[in-house]
């Protein structure tokens, strides 16, 4: 009989798109925390199960040309869809107290001229934020207080081919990042159609020059920051705005622009609490990068304590002290 290791290998070797590097970190991405539990393979697709804490599971079906994913926790349920020409899409439900926050984020991939590979070249991200009162009327047979999250989410995508979903929202909002565009100038030279790294917008509004970062993940990184989320991949983002030369502006931006204010006050704050996992990472990157020591909070304001903190002359040369004697100071 096939081991499993055999089995998802081949699964995995079968599907066109997760033959691309970024289309496969995705993938990972969203089973970090989830052990695998079953496969099976039926009329050319597989269906693998994960599960991870708390009742969480990940079902994944996988084909020649596209998969997707169906994730389920407590108080979330997401569908992701990624076909042959390397567009993801990604629905999620956010359960509130008072009702829902209902995302789509859709990436698309293709190869980059500037970066002679393939990279995320465009993300959109649609908030819809709805009330407890406007899913029952809107709905027929809803009750949004006892039906399972997975079958709200159908319930919003036959919404969606019906009404528009932006006029039937209590409150909307959506972002877009995009790589530059280069066009042929005369000789052969490339240039590029924007002055700044990408074009960035905010319900409309051009603000490219707010999120000056670059490189190949450089739109991953400004959504990063957009929601506020510090990770590996956006650390020297952070140091610059340290160092003054990214604006303070860039991180959360969602919450500088009341974003995240007005879903909370029409459906409340989010269930789910940090992860204690996520508050180590930041308390030891907050020390070891600018020597903060300080109480961490999680609204912008207290996260920007951290991200601009700057050492005193005393504090500086204990710290070199340390780096010279590998020993704390005391």
């Amino acid at each position: 009989m096939m081991n499993i290791d055999k089995k998802l290998e081949m699964a995995y070797k079968c599907c066109k798109p997760l033959k691309v590097k970024c289309i496969k970190k995705e993938l990972d991405t969203q089973l970090e925390g989830f052990t695998f539990r079953s496969i099976e393979r039926q009329n050319g697709e597989w269906t693998i199960c994960f599960e991870g804490s708390n009742e969480s599971h990940i079902m994944l079906s996988i084909s020649f040309n596209k998969l997707s994913i169906m994730k389920n926790t407590d108080s979330k349920a997401e569908r992701i869809a990624i076909d042959e020409n390397l567009l993801l899409t990604d629905r999620v439900i956010d359960k509130r107290q008072n009702g829902i926050v209902y995302l789509i984020i859709q990436k698309q991939f293709a190869p980059s001229y500037r970066f002679n590979q393939i990279v995320l070249t465009d993300l959109v991200e649609q908030r819809f934020t709805l009330t407890r009162e406007k899913i029952n009327s809107s709905m027929k047979n809803v009750d949004f207080d006892n039906i399972r999250l997975t079958n709200l989410l159908l319930e919003l995508r036959m919404l969606e081919s019906k009404v528009d979903l932006q006029r039937q929202s209590d409150f909307y909002s959506e972002f877009s990042t995009h790589m530059n565009y280069y066009l042929n100038c005369d000789g052969g030279r490339k240039i590029k159609d924007n002055i700044y790294p990408t074009r960035t917008y905010l319900n409309g509004e051009e603000v490219s020059n707010i999120f000056d970062v670059d490189g190949p993940d450089k739109l991953y990184r400004i959504f990063d920051l957009y929601n506020g989320i510090i990770n590996p991949r956006n650390e020297t983002d952070i140091n610059s705005i340290n160092l003054g030369f990214l604006s303070q502006d860039a991180f959360n931006f969602k919450e500088l622009k009341g974003i995240s204010e007005q879903e909370d006050s029409l459906v409340g704050t989010p269930l789910v609490n940090v992860d204690d996992t996520y508050v180590n990472y930041l308390k030891e990157f907050f020390d070891q990068k600018f020597g903060y020591k300080g109480s961490i909070g999680f609204d912008r304001n207290s996260m920007l304590l951290g991200i601009t903190y700057q050492m005193s002359g005393p504090e500086r040369a204990k710290r070199e002290i340390e780096r010279k004697l590998g020993i704390p100071y005391s």
